[in-house]
């Protein structure tokens, strides 16, 4: 009987830490020290910018700003989508600009959140990089002020894209392609990658404000321009949030797209 009320008590913690709510990371943070591979001491990350934003589920790391020698400023892009299980962190790679072959490759790491910082720790194991170590400290990125309108924090799929030229979403380079936006306040991320061919084309990242009308992005990566020089730009977008969908448009009529919000994640929400 003793048994038996131990088993009981001890079952809701179990449930818990089973079932941690992905929302638990949602942020944006910048890494600050960095132990890969066969590194046997911490390396700050001062001659890089390194970001991981999460969000609902989903997640998307981006390092630029590289000043090292022989390195063009944008490095590269990784993302796809995470759960809290059994106190770990397991993300599913979705799109991986070093490495094809990481695509669709599962990692759990051993990971701490608090207001002010995240770290995570384990291995990845790809044909690139086998059983290789991955420790990282990362600290969170603070809004210089409040978010005015929350409507586009989340997660968002785009359905309808176009730019002023031949290209299109769906068609040509870009069939087959999926594209997401990661909105988590301060910061705004997105991705285009072809999840059947396991090709990345790109990625950006800003600061963003959203006032229910106007979008505003100070960029700060972008990938399809690697000297960096268009990091620090401002643009504004006209933008619409109704029923599930966003409609972003700018560049002087020129550029339209249509997303739709992912579903949270239905037992990791």
């Amino acid at each position: 009987m003793k048994q038996f009320l131990l088993l009981l008590t001890l079952l809701p913690a179990l449930v818990f830490e089973s079932d941690e709510p992905a929302s638990k990371l949602n942020g944006a943070f910048r890494q600050t020290k960095n132990k890969y591979g066969s590194m046997t001491e911490w390396q700050t990350s001062d001659s890089i910018t390194i970001i991981k934003v999460f969000r609902d589920g989903h997640w998307l790391a981006a390092y630029y700003n590289d000043k090292r020698k022989g390195r063009t400023s944008f490095d590269g892009a990784c993302g796809g989508t995470y759960a809290l299980k059994d106190g770990k962190y397991v993300e599913t790679v979705g799109y991986y600009s070093w490495d094809s072959t990481a695509v669709g490759k599962v990692y759990s790491f051993s990971y701490n959140v608090s207001p002010t910082q995240y770290e995570q720790y384990g291995k990845m194991n790809s044909d690139k990089y086998k059983d290789y170590p991955i420790n990282e400290v990362c600290e969170r990125i603070t809004a210089k002020e409040p978010l005015k309108n929350n409507a586009l924090e989340g997660v968002w799929f785009m359905r309808e894209g176009s730019w002023g030229g031949t290209s299109r979403f769906g068609e040509g380079t870009y069939k087959d392609f999926e594209v997401v936006k990661i909105f988590s306040y301060p910061m705004v991320v997105y991705a285009y990658y072809n999840p059947k061919t396991r090709k990345f084309d790109g990625a950006g990242g800003a600061m963003y404000q959203f006032d229910g009308k106007t979008l505003t992005e100070t960029n700060e990566f972008w990938s399809w321009q690697t000297d960096g020089s268009r990091r620090g730009n401002i643009e504004t977008f006209r933008a619409t949030v109704k029923d599930g969908q966003f409609v972003q448009q700018g560049w002087d009529g020129k550029l339209r797209e249509v997303w739709a919000k992912a579903p949270s994640p239905a037992t990791n929400k």
